[in-house]
Parts: structure tokens; sequence; C-alpha cells
């Protein structure tokens, strides 16, 4: 099982990092438009101020979280599919914001 732990954890670590970062926009989302609660500072435009300070956190907790998982059930020899199908459905969420952005 050594062999399908590097890229477990490759794959963990990309795809948890993208589960961050959507949880990271959502958090901020629901924080402003649905529960309409104020602002954490006096900014003005609060919500890049607060994604400045969640996005990284999250982000970061997000890829070790996925890693040490993928990695631990690679090890174990269970099956990686189920969580790879998760990591690339949030990537292909977060590259079709990027390139909504862009264009």
């Amino acid at each position: 099982m050594r062999g399908r732990a590097a890229p477990a954890g490759a794959a963990g670590l990309l795809g948890g990092a993208a589960l961050g970062l959507l949880a990271a926009l959502a958090f901020v989302y629901l924080w402003h438009n649905v529960l309409s609660l104020p602002p954490l500072s006096d900014d003005p435009k609060p919500g890049i101020a607060m994604l400045g300070g969640v996005v990284p956190i999250a982000t970061i907790a997000g890829a070790m979280a996925g890693a040490a998982d993928m990695i631990r059930r690679a090890r174990q020899g269970k099956a990686l599919r189920g969580r790879v199908m998760v990591f690339a459905a949030a990537l292909a969420l977060i590259l079709a914001g990027l390139i909504a952005i862009i264009s």
C-alpha cells in the first residue's frame, strides 16, 4: 500500500484545499447575505476583509485534513474513489468559478 499513499496524499492535499476554500466562501456568504450579521471590522468592504482571514485558515486546514485522511485510508487499504470524486467536484467548481470571474 506504500505506492498508493503518495498519490493519495497529493489528491487529498489538493482536494482538501479546494473543499476548505469552498467552505470559507460559504461561511462569508452566509455571514453577510443569509444571516445578515454585522461586519467584523469598520472596513468599507467587510466581506473582502473577512475573506483575507478565513480563506487561508480554511484552505490550510482543509489541505491538512484531506491529505491526512487520504493517506490513512490508502495505508489501511480502503477505497479512495468516493473521496477522490468529491475532491474532483470541488476542484471543478472552483475552476468554473475562476473562469466565470475572468470572463
